[in-house]
């Protein structure tokens, strides 16, 4: 074991007492968790069941949560499953904010502090293309990783940002039904499986993430409708940093409160007691330490705002309607060679479908915008609803609209077993031979889930359509 400062020490034999300070030290032989969560957006669990290709263990905290166990983390990654957007690799106890954050179909969510992408995943399968998600992250650079994963999992109700909190909260003035903060902390949770976190806890400590996490509450507040809900988690014990975190923003907003979450297998209460004037509503916090619970650190609380009935909510964003009619002329400054794209894309979409979604052209990219999504163009977004295309010299449809879950089904498909070498060769980028004489695009899918596009060409062989960033290795 690597050694911990000394001053960190003192605190978590506080926080633990003699003897669960031991057990903590003892969890440190432990080999770190892989797991993985279910895309229930994809596939329902009853049938995920059916074909789960690994040994698993139910996550207490997590409805759709597992631990694998006897599969490495490279085998669960480049299992096509994965490819298809069926399941997102996360470690357990990060899986606890998502899971206790009450979303319902047609919620407005942000997600605030979003990189890499696994908490947004979440949101958007229990929003399953209802409402809208908007995922951000204050980092241009960590939201490419967001983008790609909110793809693979068939998100399309969802804007990504790199925004500030502070610009974020001038344009989605109390907006958000729910909103998900976890927010940048010292990391003492995850010691165990980052021992490099440690340096950071050296250079910075506590303190130093306390008053970033005060900024980013205070923002979200601001974005919060009244009667809304808010998770704020950490991967810390820190006391300043969670419950008295917690404290703060209620000493701070009186109109927020804790409630309380279903208390799980593994589950530790919030600890008032820390504090000089901890009120009760701290108990309802959770803790999870890595020598009570299959997982590493962290830390949630769920509070809600409170309801002003005599003040009700008026959204003065412009909606993705209002947007589209602007769109025309914002994005069609540099005009593509294909002006039928428009025609050509219902073969992929069917027409009914634009009665919801209105394609937006920049370039030679189209994106499907859903017609209640908000107006964005004075922020950084890095993704609008669904990439749905290229207008080339004909439309070219994007492996992002194989993989969303959309109410269509290609004409010409090719399903393939998981256990095809041909998966694994298209995965790779290459050509592969089929039993199919047409010409034209077909929908590539592993065991009925679709993955993306090939092009046959009425000889038996697929070209490679697949996203070439995406290729297994």
């Amino acid at each position: 074991m690597f050694p911990l400062p000394e001053k960190y020490c003192i605190k978590m034999k506080a926080l633990l007492g003699e003897n669960g300070y031991k057990k903590y030290l003892e969890s440190f032989s432990g080999k770190p968790l892989t797991a993985i969560k279910i895309n229930t957006a994809k596939i329902n669990l009853h049938d995920w069941e059916k074909i789960c290709p690994f040994d698993t263990e139910k996550i207490p905290w997590c409805d759709t949560g597992f631990i694998i166990n006897n599969s490495s983390k490279t085998e669960i990654s480049k299992h096509p499953y994965y490819f298809a957007g069926l399941y997102y690799i996360q470690e357990p106890s990060a899986m606890l904010p998502a899971s206790i954050l009450p979303i319902n179909k047609g919620d407005k969510v942000l997600d605030l502090c979003a990189a890499p992408g696994g908490k947004s995943v979440a949101i958007a399968s229990k929003l399953n293309g209802s409402g809208v998600l908007v995922a951000n992250d204050i980092s241009v650079s960590r939201t490419a990783a967001l983008v790609k994963n909110l793809q693979a999992a068939g998100a399309f109700n969802t804007i990504v940002t790199a925004e500030t909190p502070a610009r974020l909260s001038l344009h989605f003035k109390e907006y958000f039904d729910k909103i998900l903060l976890d927010v940048p902390c010292s990391g003492e949770g995850m010691f165990r499986r980052k021992p490099d976190m440690v340096k950071d806890w050296l250079a910075k400590g506590p303190l130093y993430y306390a008053e970033i996490q005060k900024d980013i509450l205070h923002k979200a507040y601001n974005m919060l409708k009244p009667g809304g809900s808010l998770v704020y988690s950490t991967c810390t014990f820190s006391i300043e940093e969670d419950e008295g975190m917690i404290q703060w923003f209620m000493d701070t907003y009186k109109d927020m409160k804790t409630c309380s979450v279903p208390f799980n297998e593994g589950f530790s209460p919030g600890r008032q007691d820390m504090l000089t004037n901890g009120s009760d509503g701290l108990k309802n916090c959770i803790r999870i330490f890595p020598h009570t619970a299959k997982g590493e650190g962290h830390f949630a609380a769920l509070l809600k705002k409170k309801s002003r009935q005599d003040m009700p909510y008026i959204n003065t964003s412009q909606t993705g309607r209002q947007y589209f009619k602007q769109a025309k002329k914002k994005h069609n400054k540099k005009e593509s060679t294909n002006n039928n794209w428009q025609e050509e894309i219902k073969e992929f979409v069917p027409e009914q479908y634009f009665k919801n979604y209105y394609p937006v052209k920049h370039n030679d990219t189209i994106q499907l915008v859903h017609a209640e999504m908000p107006e964005t163009s004075s922020l950084r977004v890095m993704q609008n609803g669904l990439l749905a295309g290229y207008a080339k010299k004909h439309f070219e449809p994007s492996c992002q609209l194989a993989l969303a879950a959309l109410p269509y089904s290609y004409k010409n498909s090719l399903n393939l077993t998981s256990q095809d070498i041909n998966i694994v060769k298209y995965l790779k980028g290459e050509t592969i031979n089929i039993d199919i004489s047409y010409n034209g695009w077909v929908l590539v899918n592993v065991d009925g889930f679709p993955l993306g596009w090939g092009k046959a060409d009425g000889h038996g062989r697929l070209k490679n359509k697949y996203n070439a960033g995406w290729r297994m290795l």
